[in-house]
């Protein structure tokens, strides 16, 4: 079979020998493309051999730090038909993979898919998701895919210039998270056609960032910078002291840390 979908994997440094080959399974028309970002110049490179080795692998090497850019080297370096977004503690489903393609084939006038995770953490994590065949078009309350939950057809990703904001993302100056929520919301607001399809296609080991790290300021000031993001200014704003008081930090010290990305994102919504 031709190749039809590629797997986005992004990693840093180091973290490239977690990545576990067993968790990717080998199927007809899927590769797996690796951008690891390696500024030490560490030596990785027999663990690059091995993961090549397979067959379906591809890793490449990028001297620079940034979540985002990292994400927007693996959009420029795609070269399949359709593309899921992923991480490098992943697991993947075969027939969540084989699902994705087949989507995407039966319709071609579809853009971007969005499915469900499964999250194996110590915490538990909570996620709304909308029916099966939901248009992506139509908000849904609460709802916004992880990263790893969107895939997407590559041509539709060039011809709209669909990247993620470097403003958003590990690494970054302000907002260390929540790069697909600006990424997700720039597709459906360019016109990208989607729907969401309830098929567990991704695993992810151990918590999200939001979860693991839901009382550092940069998580939410993300919240904050969504807010305005999402729902514009009056909308956003009469959201943020709800989210105050539901935040694991004290109500006021959330609330000027929500406001804070709340402003930043207006600043910065051109660039977001």
């Amino acid at each position: 079979m031709a190749l039809k979908l590629q797997i986005l994997i992004c990693t840093y440094g180091e973290r490239l020998h977690g990545i576990d080959p067993k968790c990717m399974p080998q199927l007809d028309g899927v590769e797996y493309l690796i951008c690891c970002q390696n500024p030490d110049n560490l030596d990785l490179w027999e663990t690059a051999r091995t993961l090549a080795g397979r067959g379906d692998t591809e890793v490449l090497f990028f001297g620079d730090k940034g979540g985002s850019l990292n994400r927007n080297h693996t959009l420029d370096m795609a070269t399949a038909p359709y593309v899921l977004v992923s991480d490098d503690d992943i697991s993947y489903s075969s027939e969540g993979l084989k699902s994705i393609i087949d989507m995407f084939d039966d319709d071609p006038t579809l853009d971007m898919i969005t499915t469900r995770s499964l999250i194996l953490g110590g915490e538990p994590e909570r996620h709304i998701y909308p029916a099966d065949g939901h248009d992506l078009a139509v908000p849904f309350r609460f709802y916004s895919p992880i990263a790893f939950e969107i895939a997407l057809r590559r041509s539709a990703i060039e011809l709209h210039r669909l990247r993620f904001s470097l403003l958003s993302g590990i690494g970054a100056p302000y907002l260390c998270c929540g790069e697909e929520n600006f990424f997700f919301i720039n597709a459906v607001r360019k016109g990208l056609k989607g729907r969401f399809a309830d098929i567990a296609v991704s695993t992810h080991r151990g918590n999200t960032t939001c979860t693991h790290s839901a009382t550092k300021p940069g998580v939410i000031r993300t919240k904050g910078a969504v807010m305005f993001f999402d729902r514009g200014l009056f909308g956003g704003l009469i959201r943020l002291p709800l989210e105050a008081h539901r935040s694991k930090v004290p109500f006021f010290q959330a609330l000027i840390y929500l406001a804070e990305g709340f402003v930043y994102s207006i600043r910065h919504r051109r660039e977001l």
